[in-house]
Parts: C-alpha cells; sequence; structure tokens
C-alpha cells in the first residue's frame, strides 16, 4: 500500500510537469538546485576527508601523492566533461580514462595499506 502510494505521488508530480504551464522550466530549476547541493555537499565531504587524513596523505611522498592528486584531478575532469563523449569512440576514451584513474587511486590505496 505504501509503495502504490509513493508511485501515485511521482505520477502526480511527472503530470503535473508535464500539463502545468512552465512546468519543465520548474522542474529544471529544480534539477539544477539538486544537482548544486549534491556536488556541495561531495565537495565538502572531499574537504573533510582531506582534512581528517592530512597527515596520511603527505605521508606517502611525493610520487604517490602526485598520481593522488592527478588521478581525482583526472576523474573530476572526465565526469566534468562526459557531454562531450557521446560517440562510441568518446565513451571508450572516457571509460580508458576512468580506469587508468582508478587504477592510480588503487595504487595509492595499496601503497599506504603498506604502512
Amino acid at each position: 500500500m505504501k509503495n502504490a502510494r509513493n508511485i501515485s505521488i511521482l505520477a502526480l508530480i511527472a503530470l503535473a510537469i508535464v500539463a502545468i504551464p512552465g512546468g519543465e522550466r520548474a522542474a529544471g530549476t529544480v534539477n539544477a538546485v539538486l544537482s548544486l547541493m549534491i556536488a556541495a555537499l561531495i565537495a565538502y565531504l572531499v574537504a573533510r576527508l582531506y582534512r581528517d587524513r592530512r597527515i596520511e596523505i603527505y605521508g606517502l611522498g611525493e610520487l604517490d601523492r602526485g598520481i593522488l592528486y592527478a588521478s581525482v584531478a583526472g576523474i573530476v575532469v572526465l565526469l566534468a566533461a562526459a557531454q562531450e563523449f557521446n560517440s562510441t569512440g568518446g565513451t571508450l576514451i572516457e571509460t580508458a580514462g576512468i580506469a587508468l584513474c582508478a587504477g592510480g587511486l588503487l595504487r595509492v590505496y595499496q601503497v599506504w595499506r603498506s604502512y
């Protein structure tokens, strides 16, 4: 019964977006606000993680710290540019980039765990 109620609420919201004039614009605005809130939350969590683990990050050494920063920056750039990879080749390039960055993060994790 609870699931049916939730589905009907979502259906009513979708109907309102389609039927009400300007509903599509309002939905876009809500989507943008929610996206910004999620991005702010992720930035806060990353900053908090960095602040809590700063000594361990500096203890990695220059090479591993550089790999860590480059991998995180690479993932951010690839995800930000995801709309530019609309073709099959672009998707393969993006997937290879994400895999390369994930490999860098895995290497840093293994070095960190070896201490």
